[in-house]
């Protein structure tokens, strides 16, 4: 868990890049906000909240999703469900803002209005989206992140089955339909270890081995490792797990084993050495949990957004 003092710095350095990646300011907004909060600097979050708010667009639905998170962590109940209410009347035309309120209002024991987010966010899934379910790979979709979720909470309440429910595999079907693939009825997946940079790593990385390293980058990069990890996930049955390197880290068990950074083989013994020190991160993380590639915000709000 990073300190205050590491929150606070992230925080800043994120703000300090929203002029250099206007692109992206929507997404900085969301994860400065998170690491401000994460330090207890709320006002300074609750701001930046609302100003990704006013950007407008899908980011801005998320955004609203976000600032009543922050708000009902402040006990700020009656601004929070406004918060909600001004998303539900903005009607976003995507399903993941309304799947975030469904989250939101269930971690906080509200099933019933759970229900009714999750049946927002089903109602805008496409017809091709809703096919794909019973696909070998639909448990993966976000189609059937919501389906399932909705079928969760309408089961809490009692509520009898429907045809939307029984549209995805559940819980027991999807080690079955891994078994399919691998042609085994007990897999045993193997597991992929990735040797990544830490956020602060990855930029210092470059400075010192510019040949290994040739993006400075972090957004980009995190974001195309990401992909690469989803992309392995569609076609493998094993588990991956991050091995977080910093660069001073690498640099320091080069020079007491007479290693070069630069070498594979190195670094490979490095991330052996950090294993073993607890460093490894298994991916993809929980929604609610933190982030696997470093940021303050929860997986579902950073890399794990659709």
């Amino acid at each position: 868990m990073p300190s205050r003092a590491e929150l606070i710095r992230d925080a800043q350095d994120l703000e300090a890049s929203l002029d250099e990646f206007p692109d992206e300011r929507d997404d900085i907004l969301l994860e400065a906000a998170e690491a401000w909060r994460a330090a207890g600097e709320h006002e300074r979050a609750l701001a930046l909240l609302g100003e990704a708010v006013d950007q407008g667009g899908e980011s801005g639905a998320e955004a609203r999703v976000a600032l009543a998170d922050a708000l009902f962590d402040l006990g700020r109940v009656e601004e929070a469900e406004a918060a909600l209410e001004e998303l539900r009347r903005s009607r976003p035309a995507t399903p993941y803002p309304y799947q975030l309120a469904a989250e939101l209002v269930q971690e906080r024991g509200d099933l019933e209005q759970a229900a009714h987010w999750y049946d927002m966010a089903a109602a805008r899934l496409t017809d091709e989206e809703l096919e794909g379910l019973r696909e070998e790979l639909g448990f993966l979709s976000i189609a059937h992140s919501i389906v399932a979720g909705r079928r969760r909470v309408r089961e809490a309440l009692g509520l009898p089955p429907d045809r939307l429910d029984e549209s995805a595999a559940t819980s027991d079907e999807v080690p079955d339909v891994l078994a399919r693939l691998t042609g085994r009825l007990t897999p045993a997946p193997p597991r992929t270890r990735v040797l990544f940079w830490t956020r602060d790593g990855l930029a210092e990385a470059h400075r010192r081995w510019p040949e290994l390293v040739q993006d400075d980058d972090v957004a980009a990069v995190v974001r195309d490792r990401e992909l690469a990890n989803r992309e392995l996930a569609a076609t493998s049955t094993g588990k991956i797990t991050m091995v977080l390197m910093s660069a001073d880290g690498l640099a320091g068990f080069a020079e007491r084993t007479g290693g070069d950074p630069a070498s594979a083989a190195t670094r490979a013994a490095f991330a052996e050495e950090v294993v073993a020190a607890g460093g490894e991160v298994a991916w993809p993380p929980a929604r609610n949990d933190r982030c696997w590639c470093g940021s303050a915000a929860k997986y579902k709000k950073c890399c794990g957004r659709p």
